[in-house]
């Protein structure tokens, strides 16, 4: 029994108890300042545990400060606070096949013949490739079955798998049918293995004390669910919103046009995701409400990949990307035009036969394409996005007190964003994962 004790003793991570009081002195080539969105030279960031303890000039720091710590030097890159990705789905991988569109029963074939367990597997895969890839935090957003998300989360709590740090929504709250298309009425219950729907005010406050008690972190609504038409109503959003800020949760709301837009943010919500469609007064409204906008905008190798995957041979589908990226890219200019703030979110769920985490950072690539300069699609990933996760103040920033999320990337990031791609350094949470 004892021999059995050490073996399973043996096999928790090193990282689990060792380093958690661990001090280290960083020393960095260029620092990014997401508060006020600058590249920074000639600074050390001192970690102590799981926080920094202080961003400082190397000139300045005093011999007892460098007392005692481990030193990681990475004066040849760039650091950047931890990576967030504002919108994920871990737990759920639609598989393209050629002349599929967005009517597809791909969902369908994950609920009725995958389940939760080859999802949470298939979820700590993925999990583990992101924090590997300098994303640090996610919001998971749903599409997970019956609060798969959740119990990925506490695996990675325990320390059983590697992964980001989730902020998770459990069940998404939709109105009939959700967004499974062409189920028949004998089947219909199938939906409910997905999401939480929603059948009056009433029963929407229960919905969000249901996924209050299994530990949700974010409510997640579907203002509309395309491809299906049925819709919440503004007093059943409503009624979330205010049942989920007597718990300080943020509602962020799956939105597509304009008129599922503008009732998600009469009801209140906090965020919109996607908000393809969408006019300039419904922006100018978010901006005076403060609602975050994510958008999950590709780029164009997501785009190249999914043509060449969904429409092998058609020769129609490079102009009708072309049309699309340059709708999302003038609501994208539009948005922070009026002063939306805007954090950065890919909706990876999608197999384009990429890597698994390049999708997301794909997607910080596709705002940079959209005309977003590299200082302000960091701070998409970064300070805007850890307000969309309700961690202001522990995440996304560089500074004393914050939690120990820090990365390191090509140096040459500042000029050429795809250098996001190449990750040397990732610590979580005062942890190393990777040090190359």
């Amino acid at each position: 029994m004892k021999k059995l004790l050490l073996l399973a003793l043996s096999a928790i991570p090193y990282f689990a108890s060792a380093q958690t009081t661990h001090k280290y002195l960083i020393k960095t080539g260029k620092l990014f300042d997401s508060e006020t969105g600058q590249f920074k030279t000639g600074l050390d960031v001192l970690v102590d545990g799981n926080k920094i303890e202080a961003v400082k000039a190397d000139k300045d720091l005093s011999g007892e400060e460098k007392k005692d710590r481990e030193l990681i030097d990475l004066s040849k890159y760039t650091i950047l606070p931890g990576l967030i990705d504002s919108h994920t789905h871990l737990l759920f991988r639609e598989e393209l096949q050629a002349g599929m569109d967005f009517s597809t029963l791909s969902l369908e074939k994950v609920l009725t013949q995958q389940g939760d367990a080859y999802r949470a597997i298939y979820g700590a895969v993925r999990a583990k490739a992101y924090l590997e890839a300098g994303i640090t935090s996610v919001q998971d957003l749903g599409n997970s079955g019956k609060f798969a998300d959740i119990a990925l989360r506490k695996a990675i709590e325990d320390g059983l798998v590697v992964g980001p740090r989730m902020s998770c929504a459990g069940q998404g709250l939709s109105s009939e049918g959700g967004q499974l298309p062409g189920l028949i009425y004998q089947h219909r219950n199938i939906a409910n293995d997905e999401y939480r729907i929603i059948t009056s005010a009433d029963d929407a406050i229960q919905a969000v004390r249901e996924n209050v008690t299994q530990g949700a972190n974010v409510i997640k609504i579907y203002s509309n669910n395309t491809p299906n038409r049925t819709a919440l109503s503004v007093d059943e959003m409503r009624a979330i919103v205010k049942e989920a800020h007597r718990y300080n949760l943020r509602v962020t709301a799956h939105a597509t046009d304009n008129q599922a837009v503008y009732n998600a943010v009469i009801a209140g919500v906090d965020g919109i995701e996607h908000g393809y469609k969408v006019n300039d007064s419904t922006l100018m409204l978010m901006a005076k409400k403060k609602v975050i906008l994510v958008p999950t905008d590709g780029d164009s190798t997501i785009y190249a990949n999914y043509a060449a995957i969904a429409y092998p041979g058609d020769k129609n589908v490079a102009s009708q990307l072309k049309k699309m990226t340059d709708a999302q890219a003038n609501r994208l200019q539009r948005a922070l035009k009026f002063g939306v703030t805007v954090a950065a979110g890919s909706d990876d769920y999608i197999d384009v036969h990429m890597p698994y985490s390049a999708f997301s950072k794909h997607t910080l690539i596709g705002y940079h394409e959209e005309g977003v300069s590299i200082l302000q699609l960091l701070q998409f990933a970064t300070i805007n996005a850890a307000k969309q996760l309700n961690m202001p103040n522990k995440i996304g920033n560089l500074k004393p007190g914050f939690l120990a999320d820090i990365i390191a990337v090509d140096s040459n990031v500042d000029t050429d964003i795809h250098a996001i791609m190449n990750v040397h350094f990732v610590m979580k949470d005062g942890v190393v994962y990777v040090n190359k």
